[in-house]
């Protein structure tokens, strides 16, 4: 429609040179000036319309693609998620901003591109010469552009990435790079990063501004084409002065598209390589949803069995676990046991539901654990991470699982977190501190920072949150990675307290730990070595093998190295 309305002002270019101009009426000339005015008005209407339309539903989609994207996010491996999670929304605003920018509405344009050229050959078949070759001219700049800025365009970007990913490991390393002096050599190696990533981008920019500058020369050339052949076409009899610069106008029209895309080329190839990027997230993301469990399991026990378990994170690396398999009934405490390296805390992910095996299976009351919805999954399960992470927003939110909510909780939730803090021993830590359960954290204004012994402990109360509502008053599955590695005397003691807590209300608890004081709480005992189970069973039972095999080392030690005979005297 506005493009139809952009006639009008030619044709009325073309009126005035042929008939005003000529006739030397006023009237005329005023009639054809407002009826240019009301289409350009119109047009203005029409136009603001098609854009706001444009950004609205760029914005829908950002939003549709979005909601998409956030499980699959959360999904991702912990070793690619630090990258990967931040360049996913990356591509998704490259992708809107195509979306709701001049080149998606320039790419709608260019359908009427040959309706501006037919007018322009109705004029004359020699104009319409003129304007086709132009057009073709401008195609063929494209397609190079296309050629010559695809490659140095990919390799650009992934330099630049490698330049973000190093900024992001610096500012997570800061502390420790200041401890050790490191901050002229990071500085070396970022600035070697930064200088191969501007070369990149050199590569790309430069042939750019090349082929834009040949494109505006382009238009430039068949301006002067076109007047040129319309005042030849005047002179010898076969147009009028108008129809020259009403071609000339056309031409320009009908070029406008093509040149926005050639000038935007760079823009529109991040956006193509950001949308395939998407396509290929939403299809793994698809895939998934059709093998989503859709009959709801009763509420588990807590019976874990383990069968074949194997992880390996890709082809090419080691196996982190291989074939470990144990059956731990419901309402049991698994002390994991082993040295550094030997898969524990992978073991710990893999119970969560955090990390899927390679192969092998993990059945929670008989059920494999993909069997669970995701909800159902996360309501039944405590986790507690070795590297304990708060959120932003207050202590109740965050022992709530509710992620950085701005409303109030409602009494049930209140009530269930303040039992949760109670069953952890945090509440009386809370309630030490000024705003208690309100108390912010994170970075945003206001917030208080705590010790790592009070996050661990607010942490724990996290994991024995239970949604009000659920059939169990704490979750049935409670993993535990190290929960006592930040704990002082105190914290120690009230871990203890919970996990007899934890035992009585008929939880499975599993823990990662090195304590003997909390190895003595374990009713079953499982020992790793190399990602293998090296022994697993009742804690005493596992207890007195391991003593026997110390024994047995002593002895082997000691037949190994005999005592010299005067050292035996002496």
């Amino acid at each position: 429609m506005s493009h139809l309305l952009l006639l009008i002002p030619t044709l009325v270019t073309l009126q005035i040179y042929d008939r005003v101009l000529g006739s030397r009426r006023a009237e005329t000339l005023l009639m054809l000036l407002a009826a240019a005015a009301l289409s350009l008005a119109a047009w203005w209407m029409v136009e603001t319309a098609r854009v706001r339309w444009y950004a609205a539903w760029a914005t829908e989609r950002e939003q549709q693609v979005g909601r998409e994207l956030t499980p699959l996010v959360l999904d991702l491996p912990a070793a690619t998620a630090a990258t990967l999670s931040p360049q996913i929304w990356r591509d998704l605003a490259v992708w809107r901003g195509h979306l709701g920018g001049p080149t998606s509405i320039a790419i709608t344009d260019l359908p009427w591109t040959p309706v501006y050229l037919l007018v322009i050959t109705a004029f004359h078949p020699l104009l319409g010469c003129i304007a086709l070759a132009g057009i073709v001219a401008l195609v063929a700049l494209a397609w190079l552009t296309e050629w010559r800025l695809s490659a140095p365009s990919a390799a650009a970007e992934q330099a630049q990435g490698r330049v973000q990913r190093q900024a992001g490991e610096i500012a997570v390393f800061r502390d420790v790079l200041h401890a050790h002096g490191q901050q002229a050599q990071v500085g070396t190696a970022l600035d070697a990063l930064m200088t191969r990533a501007a070369h990149a981008r050199l590569d790309t920019e430069l042939p750019g501004h090349s082929l834009r500058t040949w494109g505006k020369l382009v238009r430039q050339v068949l301006q002067f084409a076109m007047l040129a052949a319309g005042a030849w076409l005047v002179i010898q009899g076969q147009a009028t002065g108008g129809v020259m610069i009403a071609g000339s106008m056309l031409l320009g029209k009908a070029l406008m598209p093509l040149e926005i895309l050639i000038g935007s080329w760079k823009q529109l190839l991040q956006a193509r390589q950001a949308a395939a990027r998407l396509s290929r997230m939403l299809a793994a993301r698809r895939h998934g949803e059709r093998s989503r469990p859709e009959t709801r399991l009763p509420a588990c026990q807590g019976h874990i069995l383990v069968t074949n378990l194997g992880v390996r994170p890709s082809p090419h690396e080691a196996a982190l676990l291989h074939d470990l398999s144990f059956d731990l009934p419901a309402g049991a405490m698994l002390a994991v046991l082993g040295e550094s390296g030997s898969g524990k805390s992978t073991l710990a992910r893999v119970l969560a539901g955090i990390q899927a095996p390679t192969h092998g299976e993990v059945a929670l009351d008989g059920a494999a654990l993909q069997q669970y919805g995701v909800q159902a999954r996360g309501r039944a399960t405590g986790y507690l991470p070795q590297e304990v992470l708060l959120h932003g927003g207050s202590i109740a939110h965050n022992i709530a699982r509710l992620w950085q909510a701005s409303e109030p909780l409602s009494e049930a939730q209140s009530q269930a977190v303040v039992q949760a803090a109670r069953r952890a021993g945090a509440h009386e830590l809370i309630t030490a501190l000024p705003r208690g359960y309100d108390t912010r954290l994170g970075q945003e204004p206001g917030a208080v920072p705590l010790s790592g012994g009070q996050r661990q402990r607010i942490a724990l109360a996290r994991a024995l949150y239970a949604t009000p509502g659920a059939d169990q008053a704490v979750p049935r599955l409670i993993v535990l990675d190290e929960p006592s590695s930040q704990l002082d005397a105190e914290g120690d003691a009230a871990l203890e307290r919970c996990l007899h807590g934890l035992r009585r209300l008929g939880s499975t608890v599993v823990a990662v730990t090195h304590r003997p004081h909390l190895i003595a709480l374990a009713s079953h005992v499982l020992l790793l070595r190399g990602g293998a189970v090296e022994r697993f069973g009742p804690r005493d039972e596992v207890r007195r093998w391991l003593a026997q095999r110390h024994r047995s080392a002593l002895k082997a030690q000691g037949e190994s190295s005999p005592v010299p005979r005067q050292e035996a005297r002496a």
